[in-house]
């Protein structure tokens, strides 16, 4: 018996204090071989529609007795945890919790408040043992730094509710018994796992690096004899908040004696307790097949286990073997596979059950804590204030790395009572990685997601279609993937997802990504497309080009404060990836749009940040984005965004995957993307990867006009009806065998033919137009604007030479116009539709200087000029032309009215001596018969 000024300790195991004398609780045991105190706290149980609590249709709770603890929510039995899609969000301080989706009739509410662990009224810190006592350890400050390779480090000093509930991440070590040797899904010891906390926390991240055989010395670190990708540097590579180990017999075939496997786990606990991080060990399992003395081993073993790590052990022993046996470690016959080694799917569930009582007694809500302080030091030795965390439930968060070199850190507790804990243990961050980065020449593989509009079915605020699919490939031969959310006026909306994405060099993957929530919000104004928006940039900014910068999707506060979820799979475990998050949004205004952005793993607390607002006249910043470095360790991945600071929208226009690593094979369909002079192509699909395909059917998803799909149902199609323009062609092949099916895609670009001469086709907008292949788009709103545009095809340039009013003159304020140009409707006139459906114009000037310049010619060359004009007829009644002067010669004039077909042609055009053609385009001398417009939608420049 201990004595102490304010309590009384009986062996250790009853603890009996003046401070819980006045508060309500209990004694529990949680098996450890220790009993603790327990506050209690409040609890209310209801059925949807009783007399006095919510009815069919609420979706709020809220009680007094709640307030002030922390609040888990069953519903029908299932632990709902924090989102608003289908969970719950809660307000511990005003005892409140509203419901997602709504209350239905009948359904069963049970509420828990959770008074927590209140460190002051326990044998932990800030009780008489203090550290390394006999305090179980889920009361210990223990702390660990990481070191997150992007300048910033992640500092942990306890394990609480939130670990387990929030986002947690677990790593699995181990051997046959977790790899699942012998049974299949659902009975795996992994499945009752990842069941378990899909049902009961929310966006879990389990790894299961278990491997069949494994003994002890196989998981410690590389130094010591681990192998490499399933160790303990594998585990910890993964940020894990917690660990597994689950070693249940292999250790005395391996030659192992019982001290030298204490010793492998020790330096196992060792390697990740100096981080931070709790390991849960598994006693070893009976296995019949051993001889008695290797059976005594299992059973000495497990008994170690038990006594070192109370409160860390899980049981595996003693529920399945067999008292009754001679030898000591015999498998009960019910719960042995049939080999006297590996257990039945009922055995694993005791193991399981007891896993989980462990985690649920670990993780518990900590109370009573006024603040923690962290201190720092260069040396290990002389100390300095670091910071303070006020929230109590705050026991991990990420820092900016104040230096690079070695820093050292301790954390202690002060109490709402004024009492102090002890400090943890002392945790070293080590030195920063020096490295750099990779930049995005270097990395092996690489995702480019243009988010935005399509240009054909997504619409602006006007109701008219809008958006900038990036050119894929670009100018720079990247390959990129556009989404468009549903690819419907929907745009945005929950559950959109864009699967099979290609890498910048036109690779298949298995890699897709799904959006989690409505962006929207509770906008008051939606424009008829939800969640685009198109006021970014127009010009290429870094390797970005115009069309990725130019729209995005949006996000609104509204009524989903915590934003959205982009939920990545198809990753790779062994591959690091560096995820760039980049958007922006031109604005008169001043107000923020500001996004934040955190990893689902991650609390807010560790959250990035960036303003994409841009004034009129900014430049675009490359920079300026936020980026998650050396992510590794992962199959799948989700990045929470939301709108941040004082924001109400932030935006998301281009999403930027770099990665080191391969693409694995996996079964898909290969097609690729072609480009053709020719109106035919041929299109064939080949199945790799072990993909087994009966069935296929061809189909156009896209494009200019109809084309006619010849063998539409084998693995190659013959297309014929081509005409200039992009076409997206898709091939669905099925297995009739497992019905399974798989999805490929091909853009196929027709181009004009040149007759292998030097073309520039350049046409003319008010906004930038949706690309076509073999043409170059001139854009902008000519009056008071200097529009000067180069093609990287032809490295020719137009110029508007300056767009004063006195050469331009405009009506109603604009010069440009995207719509009311003539179109067939199938693309078959002299140019295409999207090239004849926009234009340029000047009003009511009939003269004056040179006012168009085609520039960075050949002096010695001669060219070939040609100019289209058109306009539609619908409510025209006067005459509508194209009038042009070329280096000051004779007028030329074409009716543009319904024009389709005809364009005007000027051969052996010569350029200055500075390599420039000089066009006048004023409206025609004889307005009275040709009217009082110079319409001009497209010119082709042809070097002879």
């Amino acid at each position: 018996m201990k004595l102490f000024p304010d309590s009384v300790v009986i062996n250790g195991e009853l603890v009996l204090k003046n401070q819980t004398a006045g508060t309500p609780g209990y004694l529990y045991n949680p098996g450890n071989g220790q009993t603790q105190f327990r506050q209690l706290g409040a609890s209310v149980q209801f059925t949807v529609g009783s007399s006095g609590f919510p009815q069919a249709g609420d979706s709020i709770f809220q009680h007094n007795s709640l307030r002030q603890y922390f609040i888990k929510v069953l519903r029908n039995g299932l632990l709902q945890y924090r989102d608003t899609a289908n969970g719950v969000k809660i307000d511990e301080a005003a005892g409140k919790i509203t419901f997602y989706p709504a209350l239905e009739q009948n359904e069963q509410i049970f509420i828990e408040a959770i008074s927590g662990i209140s460190f002051s009224m326990t044998e932990g810190p800030g009780g008489p043992g203090g550290p390394g006592t006999a305090e179980p350890q889920e009361f210990q400050l223990v702390a660990g730094a990481r070191d997150n390779g992007n300048s910033t480090f992640t500092l942990r000093w306890a394990s609480n509710a939130k670990t387990l509930y929030i986002a947690p991440r677990i790593a699995g070590l181990g051997s046959s018994t977790l790899a699942g040797h012998g049974l299949s899904s659902p009975n795996r010891l992994e499945d009752k796992i990842t069941g378990w906390l899909g049902n009961n926390t929310s966006t879990p991240s389990w790894r299961n690096l278990a491997v069949t055989g494994y003994s002890s010395g196989n998981i410690l670190p590389s130094s010591e004899g681990g192998i490499t990708g399933r160790n303990v540097e594998t585990a910890l590579a993964g940020n894990p908040d917690f660990i597994f180990v689950s070693l249940p017999s292999n250790d005395p075939s391996a030659g192992y004696t019982v001290n030298q496997s204490i010793v492998n786990l020790k330096k196992i606990d060792t390697f990740f307790s100096t981080r931070g991080i709790p390991v849960f060990f598994q006693t070893t399992q009976p296995r019949t097949s051993y001889n008695a003395s290797q059976q005594l081993m299992l059973k000495q073993l497990g008994d170690s286990i038990r006594r070192i790590w109370p409160d860390r052990y899980v049981e595996a022993f003693n529920d399945v073997v067999d008292p009754n046996a001679a030898n000591p470690a015999v498998i009960l016959p019910q719960y042995d596979q049939g080999d006297g080694i590996h257990l039945t799917a009922a055995g694993n569930q005791f193991i399981a059950d007891h896993l989980f009582d462990r985690w649920l007694n670990f993780f518990q809500p900590v109370k009573d804590i006024k603040k923690y302080i962290v201190d720092s030091s260069a040396t290990g030795t002389s100390w300095a204030l670091f910071t303070e965390e006020t929230d109590q439930n705050v026991v991990k968060k990420q820092y900016a790395r104040p230096r690079p070199g070695k820093i050292y850190f301790r954390v202690r507790a002060e109490y709402r009572n004024g009492t102090l804990s002890p400090y943890s243990n002392i945790a070293l961050l080590d030195t920063e990685n020096s490295s750099e980065d990779p930049g995005v020449d270097d990395f092996d593989h690489r995702f480019l997601i243009d988010l935005g509009g399509d240009g054909a079915l997504t619409l602006n605020a006007a109701g008219n279609p809008d958006g900038w699919p990036s050119v894929s490939p670009d100018y720079e031969g990247k390959y990129w993937n556009n989404w468009a959310g549903n690819g419907t006026a929907s745009g945005f909306v929950n559950g959109s997802a864009i699967g099979a994405l290609k890498t910048s060099a036109n690779e298949p993957s298995p890699v897709s990504i799904r959006l989690i929530g409505t962006p929207q919000g509770s906008f008051v104004a939606p424009p008829p497309t939800e969640a685009i928006n198109y006021n970014g940039f127009t010009t290429q900014v870094g390797d970005y080009p115009k069309e990725a910068v130019y729209d995005n999707m949006f996000i609104h506060s509204g009524v989903n404060p915590d934003g959205i979820t982009l939920r990545i799979k198809g990753l790779h475990q062994d591959n690091t990836y560096f995820i760039k998050l980049w958007g922006a949004r031109r604005d008169a205004g001043t107000t923020q749009r500001t996004m934040q952005a955190k990893l689902g793993t991650q609390d807010w607390s560790e959250s990035k940040s960036f303003d994409g607002r841009y004034s009129l006249s900014d430049t675009a910043e490359y920079e300026r984005a936020i980026v998650f470095k050396n992510v590794f360790g992962v199959d799948s991945l989700d990045i929470n965004i939301r709108v941040g600071g004082t924001s109400t929208f932030a935006h998301l226009g281009v999403l930027d995957i770099g990665v080191m690593g391969t693409i694995p094979p996996f079964p898909h369909l290969v097609l690729r993307d072609t480009s053709t002079l020719l109106s035919t192509v041929s299109l064939t699909t080949t199945p790799v990867n072990g993909a087994v395909i009966d069935t296929y059917q061809w189909m156009q998803v896209s494009g200019p006009n109809t084309t006619t799909i010849a063998n539409g149902t084998s693995t190659t199609a013959n297309i014929s009806g081509l005409t200039n323009g992009t076409f997206v062609f898709r091939v669905i092949g099925r297995n009739n065998t497992t019905g399974d099916s798989m999805i490929a895609t091909s853009i196929v670009k027709v181009f004009p033919d040149n007759n292998n001469k030097k073309t520039l086709r350049a046409y003319f907008s008010k906004t930038a137009s949706t690309p076509v292949p073999g043409w170059f788009n001139v854009f902008g709103n000519v009056t008071n604007e200097h529009i000067v545009k180069t093609d990287p095809e032809t490295g020719w340039t137009v110029d508007n030479v300056g767009g004063s009013n006195t050469l331009w003159s405009p009506l109603a304020g604009a010069n440009a116009n995207n719509t009311d140009g003539a179109v067939t409707g199938d693309n078959s006139g002299v140019v295409p539709d999207i090239v004849s459906k926009a234009f340029w114009f000047n009003y009511s000037l009939r003269s004056g200087d040179d006012n168009l310049l085609l520039k960075g010619l050949n002096p010695s060359k001669t060219y070939n000029l040609s100019f289209y004009s058109s306009h539609k007829t619908a409510g025209i009644s006067t005459p509508r032309y194209g009038s042009w002067k070329v280096n000051g010669g004779t007028e030329q004039l074409l009716n543009a009215l319904g024009n389709t077909a005809n364009m005007v042609t000027l051969t052996n055009v010569s350029p200055d001596a500075n390599g420039v053609i000089k066009i006048q385009m004023y409206a025609p001398t004889n307005s009275g018969s040709y009217g009082g417009y110079s319409i001009m939608n497209a010119l082709i420049l042809q070097e002879n």
